[in-house]
């Protein structure tokens, strides 16, 4: 391997700029795109208007539906690329390059390429081919004289006697290893078909989880006619069919930052309230010596087993008591505490070697301190789980928030997705319209997804480091 030279770095910077800029004009044009969007005055009804884009096109529903298809596709798949690009360069413990780099440099130039981001294109092909020269310690003038060289002797017949020569010396290598081989392929088989059943045993369970999501964004981009008068469903739609309007009328009618403000509110209160208590108890049942410590620690394990909705009654009437029905308090309280977290965290805190505690003990070091300056960092990634998991839970909380806070102005995400502002119809004729429904829904969706694919290292990372322990 070779270390990687300040020009490739240059070169490798330019590129991750044109793409970082590229991202950014498609991110403009999808954004206005969705602005020029008009919305029917009927949420059912399906029209076709004409629109003027940016001055310079006349496009109708169908073109426009097709521009943003095209760009939320390219986004999906270029801005994970773009922040792995800037996650490279930023990365100090990148300071080789092989073979596979060039060739990574010549395939995201072909990406570029083919999406017409030709300055990425360009500088990626330079970079692939200074890679390329480094490594393989020739220019690009040497590689097109051995690939003159080797069509030269596929014509003449010389590279065809060369691998016969080669065929027949495999071959008789073969016939003095016949045993050994007969064992190889064996093993080679029950190999293959290990991976074979494992592979196909994860792509069922994938396929399971991903095609609700599937059927959520296209229904989601279909047309309420479609759905009410459809007798088979559609499972694939044209680019010119996908109704992104959907998505601006559920905006519009859904209430969202207004939701978004106080699922927020809930949600972070709540979070702050569940990682203070889960590490004081995790650190007083892994740390602390005192009488009915592991029984009460039991207690807590036990109550795991009985399912929540079981406390649902007792804790509505607790909150009617306290005066706390329809305000945040019986939002927030509530979720300030889980015994879950408190044994995931406590576990990861029993791998601190006790040796440590002792020590902070004769440096004359108090508990909290010890608790602040050595087990919490020491915990960081658990802690870091904790706190992605609780925000997950009071986003996704819906039975809860629904019976202690019904006032409209205290609603959740959650709780305002089942509201009226998706229905047609009065009374016992109101008729949910499900692809502005599923549209709010997949609007609420998105942030969950982006925080578990962003922070999924994290998570990861935790789980691994609670061990089994104690």
């Amino acid at each position: 391997m070779k270390r990687i030279t300040k020009d490739v770095k240059r070169l490798d910077l330019i590129a991750t700029l044109f793409d970082i800029a590229y991202v950014v004009i498609v991110a403009f044009l999808l954004a206005r795109f969705f602005t020029v969007l008009q919305t029917p005055g009927n949420i059912t009804q399906t029209v076709n208007f004409e629109y003027n884009v940016l001055g310079l096109f006349t496009w109708n529903s169908g073109d426009l539906n097709v521009a943003i298809s095209l760009s939320i596709g390219y986004l999906l798949v270029f801005v994970p690329m773009a922040f792995t690009h800037v996650k490279r360069i930023r990365s100090k413990d990148l300071i080789e390059m092989d073979p596979w780099t060039y060739r990574t440099q010549f395939l995201y130039a072909g990406f570029s390429l083919f999406t017409l981001n030709f300055g990425s294109a360009v500088v990626r092909f330079l970079t692939g081919r200074e890679i390329h020269r480094i490594v393989e310690d020739r220019t690009m003038t040497d590689e097109l004289k051995r690939t003159g060289t080797w069509l030269k002797e596929l014509f003449d017949g010389t590279l065809r006697e060369r691998r016969q020569a080669a065929r027949a010396a495999r071959l008789q290598l073969a016939q003095t290893q016949l045993d050994v081989e007969k064992l190889s392929r064996r093993d080679l088989i029950g190999k293959i078909v290990g991976m074979v059943a494992n592979y196909t045993l994860l792509t069922f369970i994938a396929l399971f989880i991903f095609i609700p999501f599937y059927w959520m964004i296209l229904t989601a981009l279909k047309t309420y006619g479609e759905l009410e008068n459809a007798i088979q469903p559609r499972v694939i739609i044209g680019l010119s069919e996908m109704q992104w309007v959907n998505f601006k009328i559920a905006l519009i009618r859904f209430n969202f930052w207004s939701y978004l403000k106080n699922t927020l509110f809930v949600g972070i209160l709540s979070m702050i309230g569940t990682v203070t208590t889960t590490i004081l108890a995790a650190f007083a049942f892994s740390r602390l010596d005192f009488k009915g410590r592991e029984f009460i620690f039991s207690l807590l394990l036990m109550t795991m087993m009985i399912p929540g909705e079981l406390y649902t009654i007792t804790n509505f009437i607790t909150v009617k008591n306290l005066d706390w029905y329809n305000t945040y308090f019986a939002l927030i309280f509530p979720f300030m505490t889980s015994v879950f977290y408190i044994f995931f965290l406590r576990q990861s805190f029993k791998q601190i070697p006790d040796t440590l505690y002792r020590a902070a003990q004769v440096d004359g070091c108090g508990d909290f301190k010890y608790l602040t300056r050595v087990m919490i960092p020491i915990a960081k990634p658990t802690i870091t789980t904790i706190t992605i998991l609780s925000a997950i839970g009071a986003w996704d909380a819906y039975i809860w928030p629904q019976l202690v806070a019904p006032r409209e102005d205290m609603w959740l995400i959650s709780v305002a997705l089942r509201s009226t502002s998706f229905t047609v119809g009065t009374g016992s004729d109101a008729r949910p319209v499900y692809n502005l429904q599923l549209a709010a829904t997949a609007l609420v969706t998105v942030p969950l997804l982006i925080i578990f694919f962003s922070l999924k290292k994290y998570i990861i990372a935790g789980v691994g480091r609670s061990g089994t322990k104690g």
